[in-house]
């Protein structure tokens, strides 16, 4: 009976329990989360989720409140209820103290870090339709400044962290990808070609930015404008993930050109030859019944259609941790002619081969081709620059389908019924699009190969050996039928330029925490590096045949083929140190110290020494805080302090030598100066900025809301310019390299996280960076009592910010007579008399230009001003992201502004040759009285009327802009949905990105700059090629 009654109560008590199973994943990606504890409220009675995010838990039949938690997510509680299923997403914590950021040669919880480090998440970028994963960082980073000079495929931004930090030499930051530095700028001799588009987007895990000294100062020599660590992906711990990510795009441009059509043309040309006297030269051309208005411009611009595809697999074992992905893109252009496609190949692989030895290796694999064109801006070929600037009034095509040509003259466009040709002999730019080439194919191995040793708790012993190996295979071919290649019977080129670059990192890193008072951290290494640069080119005009100029260069088929190459190699050792220390999580320190020298500079200076220190200050961490009542607000409050000394080593394989090239003597071969000519400088020395940054980090609410913000000073000394020899010397174009000047760049920056709502079903986070940049010259060649460095639309001056707008003051025109009007620099005003190419003194009280008026000048070297500042002075960006259930929106706004822009494109469109212009000509002065900005018209006379080839205040504008950068909507299927599939996620979204921007300029982007990266010619627009509007669909499938 005892039995009987045993076994009645135990099967009472069994009837009391059930079990809940669910799977626990993240909100923002859907992928299962494994480790995650789940724990039945009020007891012990808990478990940890699996490698997919799935468990199971005993519970009492009566149920209870399950709560879920891991680091770096926010507790979810869920009533059990009835159910026996229950599948929750985590949203992620916006509170980061213990979050691991990557730092030079190691990592640090960011509670620890007493630099200035901003942060960005691979996955923000990685389903952007973009050529390069650098241009999409524009507004993401405070004190990060990026500029897409055009909507060119393959060409490189500008990148700028906290200011320009150089006049002459490099001023972009260093990219470090899994720990190897890595070679950037363009290495295209026929294309615009970046090398940082080699890396896919979808293989990174996160960015960091490096920017004040204490941050970058383990870099030395290379750390002056700023580091950028690229960490790639790595497996998760658990099974093997299987992921297929693809989106599909069709790209638009954002703006064009307002041309005149062809009957506005028709008018304006004819009042052109009227006012010199002329009868009219231009005249409708019919076809098929009609007038012949042809819009150049949706001639040479297109849809085009882009796609990208990525697969990878991805997991971990407690040993061993893999990744591994092939990608794909395809991506046509909005300018017809130019595509980029690209294939990559990743593996990531870290094994532990005992308990103190790990073997891994990084490796990334790349071939990318890149099409190209002729976009000069001075060219008549230049896509741009010919369609703003051909006849809108005849025919793009002959009727068999040919590009329409004059019969009598094949290097020029048809005329039409036009009288005169064109001004300037412009070719059909169609036919240069169709026929020739702009190619340029690279392959590339990017990678390291690692071991570490791990003798004692917390000794790591570390060697690391990285190459980035790039041969890039250009092709140029210039058609002899028409157009660029007609005067030389047709061009062919190719170039083949390889550059290999080896890197050997050897540290020593020790971390220990001493009870509950002390933590240190040390590292020690040395590094050597070396990068060499080749080219081989043939090249030859004359093709006896065009079959023989479409692919490569072939023996014998040139009537005069040429050869040349160069070199150039460069290399560096390194000796550095770090030393971190905590005390209480409350006081902070790091000290940094490198030694470098480098092959750039002459023996006796090529070794420096750079330092750097930095002090933080947990003021949240102090016992008299915590007990205050502040701190159920102000959850957490750092101060932070640091200096550094760092240096920049961008600056040339031999500033500092004296330069020989080959020349000829008759028919003999010989050694002999170059004839722009470098003369040595045995004292030249490194170009050092001594960074200054002071911060505070606030958290608040426990840390939902955080605010970052920094001021910083950036003192740059001994800047390296040209000094030009003495004509007396007798080798014109001659000069050396000398530490001559000193520039200042300041500011402040504001980062704001806040995440504004976060439950179970809704979550919305923003994020807000603002950041102000003040650049001054404070000093140039005291020898020369500092004299400009002049270029032809900037100048940069002791006093005022590198590169500088600098121009003649237009005051209007002059409604008497339609003269325009300038200010001199002594304040007096003269109008330049379009009769007679002569100035006068312009008196409002009597406007008229009579021959008694008193004669004047304008002239470049006394009446020209500082129109303005050609960098922008503050700029930043807004992301909003929502969640509600399976649903994601993001909306991501960039703004910048404070800068001038010389509009040179308008300056072009006003020009008075036989040719089309911008529809602001309409506006011309024509009868006395008028108000207008623009001068009456005179055929041959655009030198006089507009200043071309000078900056004017007419055509400076304002920079200021506030654009939608991205948009993006997503929906991730339930997981029994896409478990049907097999799938243990899905998720399609569509997103536009460069959907609007709202600014007074009125080009085509406020952020198109005709001179790339160079430093002292920033803000030009000049026959730029639109950006381009991306519609994408696509979706994220996770096996």
């Amino acid at each position: 009976m005892s039995i009987l009654l045993m076994f009645t109560l135990l099967q009472q008590v069994t009837a009391q329990d059930r079990n809940v199973s669910g799977r626990v994943t993240d909100r923002q990606s859907g992928e299962g989360l494994p480790g995650v504890t789940v724990l039945l409220k009020g007891t012990n009675n808990g478990i940890s989720t699996n490698s997919d995010g799935t468990f199971t838990l005993t519970v009492p039949a009566t149920g209870g409140i399950l709560v879920f938690s891991s680091i770096g997510y926010i507790q979810l509680e869920r009533e059990i209820g009835t159910n026996d299923q229950i599948n929750v997403a985590l949203a992620g914590d916006t509170k980061q103290l213990s979050e691991v950021v990557v730092t030079g040669y190691g990592t640090q919880e960011r509670r620890d870090v007493t630099g200035s480090i901003s942060s960005v998440k691979g996955e923000e970028i990685a389903n952007l339709a973009t050529p390069s994963f650098d241009q999409q960082l524009a507004g993401r980073a405070a004190g990060v400044q990026v500029t897409t000079p055009s909507g060119i495929l393959g060409q490189a931004p500008r990148i700028r962290i906290r200011g320009t930090n150089s006049i002459s030499s490099g001023a972009s930051p260093l990219i470090v990808v899994d720990g190897v530095p890595v070679i950037t700028g363009n290495q295209s001799g026929v294309t615009p070609n970046n090398p940082l588009g080699d890396i896919n987007p979808a293989d990174i895990d996160s960015y960091e930015v490096l920017k004040d000294g204490s941050a970058t100062a383990i870099y030395g020599s290379r750390a002056a404008n700023g580091v950028i660590l690229i960490t790639t992906k790595k497996g998760k711990l658990g099974k093997a993930t299987i992921s297929y990510d693809n989106w599909f795009g069709w790209a638009k441009t954002t703006k064009r050109y307002d041309v005149l059509n062809a009957d506005q043309f028709i008018e304006i040309s004819n009042e052109k030859y009227a006012a010199v006297g002329e009868k009219p030269q231009a005249f409708p051309f019919e076809r098929n019944g009609q007038n012949v208005s042809t819009d150049w411009q949706d001639l040479i611009f297109r849809t085009g259609f882009q796609q990208n595809h990525v697969i990878s697999v991805g997991g971990a074992t407690e040993k061993t941790n893999y990744y591994f992905s092939a990608g794909y893109t395809d991506q046509n252009a909005v300018i017809k002619a130019n595509s980029l496609k690209r294939a990559t190949f990743r593996g990531n692989l870290n094994q532990e081969v005992t308990k103190w030895l790990n073997l891994g290796m990084n490796v990334g694999l790349t071939r990318t081709e890149n099409e190209g064109l002729n976009t000069g801006r001075n060219s008549l070929s230049g896509n741009v620059l010919n369609a703003l600037s051909v006849f809108p009034n005849v025919p793009a095509r002959n009727e068999d389908g040919t590009p329409y040509i004059l019969p009598t003259a094949p290097a020029v466009i048809g005329q039409g019924n036009n009288t005169q040709g064109i001004s300037f002999n412009y070719p059909n730019v169609l036919f240069a699009l169709e026929n020739n080439v702009f190619g340029a194919t690279n392959y590339r191995i990017l990678g390291n190969v690692f071991a570490e040793v791990q003798p004692l708790e917390g000794l790591r012993l570390r060697t690391q050996y990285g190459t980035d190996f790039f041969l890039n295979d250009d092709f140029q071919f210039l058609d002899p039928r028409h157009g660029d290649g007609l005067g030389s019977r047709g061009v062919v080129f190719q170039q083949f330029a390889p550059t290999f670059r080896w890197n050997w990192q050897n540290t020593i890193a020790y971390d220990k925490q001493f009870g509950d008072a002390h933590k240190i951290g040390v590292i020690a290494g040395v590094e050597y590096q070396k990068t060499r640069a080749q080219s081989f080119f043939a090249q030859g005009t004359g093709i006896s045949d065009r079959y023989f100029g479409s692919n490569n260069i072939i023996s014998g088929t040139l009537a005069t083929p040429t050869v040349g190459g160069g070199f150039g190699e460069n290399g560096f050792d390194s000796y550095f140190g770090r030393i971190n220390y905590a005390f209480k999580d409350r006081y902070l320190l790091s000290a940094t110290v490198r030694n470098d020298a480098i092959s750039s500079l002459p023996e006796a200076n090529r070794r420096g020494t750079f330092p750097g220190a930095s002090l933080g200050w947990r003021v949240s961490q102090e016992p008299f805080f915590k007990s205050s009542g502040i701190s159920s607000i102000l959850s957490d409050l750092k101060l932070r302090a640091s200096y550094a000394e760092v240096g920049n080593v961008d600056i040339g394989n031999y500033p500092y030598a004296s330069l020989f090239g080959p020349a000829k003597y008759g028919s003999q071969n010989g050694i002999g100066y170059n004839i722009n000519g470098q003369f040595g400088n045995e004292n030249l020395k490194w170009e050092t900025s001594k960074k200054k940054d002071f911060g505070v980090d606030l958290g608040f609410l426990d840390d939902r809301f955080t605010l970052t913000a920094d001021y910083y000073q950036n003192n740059i000394d001994d800047l390296i310019l040209f000094v030009r020899a003495p004509l007396s010397l007798g080798i014109p174009n001659s000069g050396y390299n000398a530490n001559i000047g000193r520039m200042r760049n300041e500011g402040f920056e504001f980062a704001l996280n806040t995440q504004n709502i976060a439950n179970e079903d809704f979550n919305w986070t923003t994020n807000i960076n603002f950041s102000t940049n003040k650049n001054e010259v404070l000093e140039l060649n005291q020898a020369d009592n500092n004299a400009d460095l002049l270029f032809t639309y900037n100048v940069t001056r002791v006093g005022e910010s590198i590169g500088s707008i600098y121009g003649y003051d237009f005051q209007g025109v002059n409604a008497a007579n339609g003269n325009p009007i300038y200010r001199k620099r002594d304040g007096s005003l003269v109008q330049g008399n379009i009769a007679n190419n002569t100035y006068y003194v312009y008196d409002p009280s009597s406007p008229e230009v009579t021959t008694t008026s008193t004669r004047s000048t304008l002239r470049a070297d006394e009446d020209r001003f500082i129109l303005g500042n050609s960098n922008p002075t503050w700029f930043g960006g807004v992301n909003n992201s929502f969640t509600y259930k399976g649903l994601d929106l993001s909306v991501f706004f960039r703004f910048s502004g404070g800068n001038k822009i010389m509009n040179v494109t308008r300056q072009q469109l006003l020009r008075m040759e036989f040719l089309n212009n911008g529809t602001e000509i309409l506006d011309r002065w024509t009868t006395p009285g008028q108000q207008t900005n623009v001068p009456r018209l005179e055929f041959a006379n655009s030198d006089f009327i507009n200043l071309n080839n000078a900056s004017s205040s007419r055509f400076v504008e304002n920079g200021d802009f506030l654009r939608l950068q991205n948009a993006t909507i997503g929906y991730t299927l339930p997981q029994n949905l896409a478990g049907v599939a097999a799938l243990s996620r899905l998720r399609v979204y569509g997103q536009i990105q460069n959907a609007f921007t709202i600014s007074g300029y009125k080009g085509l982007d406020p952020e198109v700059n005709a001179n790339g990266d160079t430093n002292s010619q920033a803000g030009i627009d000049f026959n730029g090629n639109p950006q381009q509007r991306v519609f994408t669909v696509g979706l994220n499938a996770s096996f």
